[in-house]
């Protein structure tokens, strides 16, 4: 039954590897063949009883086919073929060693690695089967491969899962010797940068097929996971933010779970949610706020189920840097004394990641200086460089005349916000000397002449009974409703009910229609201009910056006009001014290549340095100092990018999960006024992987497109025992030619005996003697 069953014995057929032992010449065996059919037909012409035509046809084949089989037999019939020379060829059998093969999802719940230890291990097992025919080597993978002699050498430990680069490593250890093919066991989950395909179509151009045996279910029936979380990687001391998590789930839709967010033994935020439709990722957003000036570790959980399979998914670790900075600098010059000046300074002065250096006109000629870090500050005025200029974070506006500034200083204003990053706020009258100047191009609305507006809408808020200047209650866009820089309260319900608790406001500045990059957050409830509501306030970026304009100057009615308590005010002007700051470009940027690191992981630094100007600098002398959370202090020098201007690289591995603390150093080569602008700390969080859990089905399609691309083959986990005989024939390998008779197959035998009983029943059937 072999010669039946064996697809290779059928291939040395087609191939021409079929022969007779005992050849004659063609033309002989032909008349041989139809000498046999001439006495089949001799037997048959005179029957005992009559035959019809198709019988009498019917028992002349039968005959025929019978002696015919006999004459080949006596011929004999062989078939050539190449077999494996036991131990001349190497095999090597990869077996993934990553984290996901502890996953417990194969029959009986068992784990993924004890079901291919349990086939492959044993005096019977495939590695023993194998070891008949080939030298077998043995390899563990993860993200690094390596040998390794049992299966005690498997720890499942490894984060990451890199197929391309084991293929490759085998590649270059036995690539030298006779390989015959590689045995790849694997869950398939491979997170490596380079795709494994295009090492396995080279190594199928040398004859080494890849044996793709995958394992584990390609949809795990249980889980719930976090795939994703967004979080502001450093903020302000006092700032809330927004924590965006993305869900997936299968098998447990509709249930409620808790998702809260920990840090330590404290609950830092908790929300209840109801898992979507199974197979589908979902984001929910919650709101945080750190307690502490520190780099915070939160640790994001969501409540494990009974029968959850994969459990390690539900729990996922991210660093927010809340440490302790240098206060974002803020230029505030104002026309004159107003209550709107008063209060926006009082709003910041308790927030110390504000400050606001003021430049006041109290009169012709007179300007007063507030909140100044030393008695040069604003000493001449407005800043007359961008060296002075530049050394602020945003720049707000009151309402000062066009003529108080030169046409230098409203250019360093443009390249402010477009080059530096800086935020511009204006939030005063703009008199129509501004039209059409640096400061209409960065704004997000559009300045236009008061007498190009309708009669109704001219004069703006200096006429006190002008419809301009009543009271009104700002009305909020779909923009502003959700908009992080109008939130009073983390609850929708109770945001909406604070602002209808606050004041209304008096007057409106117009301008004119929002350009079509702008957002509107709020608008009035009833002007209107070209069939738009008037903009109150309104938001674009511009360059690398940002720019606001507020259309009234009355937001002090929401501190005078509420209760004392009431911190509504200083809360909303502290976001406009972080939001405006928080842009503007530093000295020194802190990049990494990745938003998170696991142990073992290389990381690595970019940092951009950038002189007085805020011009790029090629020859700065950069320090890395590398602080590890087992306090260890690392001293190491950065490398300037030739390819880039102003880029400085360094890398290092870290090997120890916690928060690494970075300090970048710069001696530039020339001379700075403000040693503190000259260093910059981030930082870093180490954390268990997750890789290896989120979406950890067996990956069949690219097992499946490996072996493929090698001419190899995929099994399941369950076809394991097949390996042994799919890989004897494999074409790399040292073989030897030997000859197999086919016509004393058993099966030939039992053809001829059930051919002759046929034959019997027949003529049985028909009365023949």
């Amino acid at each position: 039954m072999r010669f039946f069953l064996d697809q290779y014995y059928l291939e040395a057929i087609q191939d021409g590897r079929f022969s007779f032992a005992y050849a004659i010449s063609p033309w002989l065996a032909l008349l041989i063949v139809i000498a046999i059919i001439a006495l089949s037909w001799g037997m048959y012409r005179k029957t005992t009883r009559a035959l019809s035509g198709g019988w009498k046809t019917f028992f002349i084949s039968l005959r025929s086919v019978v002696m015919i089989l006999i004459f080949l037999c006596l011929l004999r019939p062989i078939v050539t073929l190449h077999e494996v020379t036991p131990q001349e060829t190497y095999l090597a059998v990869l077996m993934d060693d990553s984290q996901s093969m502890s996953i417990a999802d194969m029959p009986s719940g068992k784990t993924r690695q004890q079901v291919v230890s349990e086939q492959l291990y044993g005096d019977n097992g495939v590695l023993a089967r194998l070891g008949e025919s080939f030298q077998v080597r043995n390899f563990r993978f993860d993200k690094a491969t390596g040998r390794i002699t049992d299966i005690d050498s498997l720890t499942r430990s490894g984060n990451a899962s890199s197929i391309d680069q084991a293929l490759q490593y085998v590649d270059e250890q036995l690539g030298g010797l006779a390989l015959g093919g590689i045995v790849l066991i694997s869950d398939g989950a491979d997170n490596g940068s380079f795709d494994p395909v295009s090492t396995a179509r080279d190594l199928g151009a040398r004859e080494i097929p890849v044996f793709a045996v995958g394992v584990g279910q390609e949809q795990i029936p249980r889980d719930i996971g976090i795939e994703q979380v967004e979080a502001a990687r450093t903020v302000l001391d006092g700032t809330v933010f927004n924590l965006g998590v993305t869900v997936s789930q299968q098998g447990y839709q509709g249930r409620e779970v808790v998702l809260q967010v920990v840090d330590g033994d404290t609950i830092a935020a908790s929300r209840t949610i109801v898992l979507d439709s199974d197979g589908t990722a979902r984001r929910y957003d919650m709101e945080l706020s750190p307690e502490r000036k520190e780099p915070i570790v939160y640790e994001l959980q969501i409540s494990i189920q009974a029968d959850e399979i994969v459990p390690q998914n539900n729990s996922y670790q991210f660093l927010v840097d809340n440490s302790d900075r240098p206060a974002l600098d803020i230029l505030y010059v104002d026309g004159h004394p107003r209550n709107e000046y008063k209060f926006i300074r009082r709003a910041a002065e308790n927030d110390q990641s504000l400050r606001i250096a003021s430049y006041l006109q109290t009169g012709p000629g007179k300007f007063y200086r507030q909140g100044v870090n030393s008695a040069l500050e604003l000493n001449s005025g407005f800043p007359a460089s961008r060296e002075d200029l530049y050394q602020y974070e945003a720049l707000l506006l009151g309402d000062i005349p066009r003529d108080f500034f030169n046409e230098d200083q409203l250019q360093m204003i443009q390249d402010f916000v477009a080059e530096r990053g800086g935020g511009l706020l204006v939030s005063g009258m703009l008199e129509d000397s501004y039209v059409n100047s640096r400061i209409a191009d960065i704004l997000p609305v559009s300045l236009i002449s008061s007498t190009m507006l309708p009669q109704y809408l001219q004069g703006g808020i200096r006429r006190g009974s002008h419809l301009t200047g009543e009271m009104f209650t700002p009305r909020f866009t779909a923009a502003g409703e959700f908009s992080d820089l109008l939130r009073l309260d983390s609850d929708d319900f109770v945001n909406r009910q604070r602002w209808q608790q606050m004041p209304d406001l008096q007057g409106i500045y117009i301008t004119g229609r929002a350009k079509p990059g702008a957002t509107v957050l709020l608008e009035h409830p009833s002007l209107q201009y070209q069939n738009q509501a008037v903009p109150v306030l309104a938001t674009q970026r511009y360059g690398s910056g940002r720019s606001m304009f507020l259309g009234t100057a009355s937001t002090w009615r929401w501190q005078m006009l509420m209760p004392s308590e009431d911190a509504s005010h200083e809360v909303l002007w502290r976001q406009f001014l972080r939001w405006l700051s928080v842009s503007a470009m530093d000295r020194i940027n802190i990049e990494f290549d990745r938003e998170f690191y696991n142990a073992g992981d290389t990381v690595n630094v970019k940092a951009t340095v950038r002189n007085p100007r805020f011009e790029l600098d090629n020859n700065a002398s950069v320090w890395l100092q590398l602080n590890s959370p087992s306090l260890q202090v690392v001293d190491n020098a950065m490398s300037w990018d030739i390819e880039e201007d102003g880029v400085y690289r360094s890398s290092f591995v870290v090997e120890e999960e916690g928060v690494y603390k970075l300090l970048v150093d710069v001696a530039s080569a020339a001379a700075e006024a403000n040693p503190e602008a000259m260093e910059r700390q981030a930082a870093l969080v180490v954390t268990p992987s997750l890789r290896e859990y989120t979406r950890a089905g067996r990956d069949t399609g690219l097992l499946t497109r490996i072996a493929e691309a090698s001419a190899g083959k995929y099994f399941n986990a369950s076809q394991l025992a097949q390996l042994p005989a799919e890989i004897k024939h494999t074409p790399n390998a040292w073989t030897r030619e030997i000859q197999q008779d086919i016509w004393n197959s058993p099966w030939l035998l039992a053809l001829l005996v059930l051919l002759l009983c046929i034959e019997w029943v027949a003529r049985r059937l028909k009365g023949l003697s």
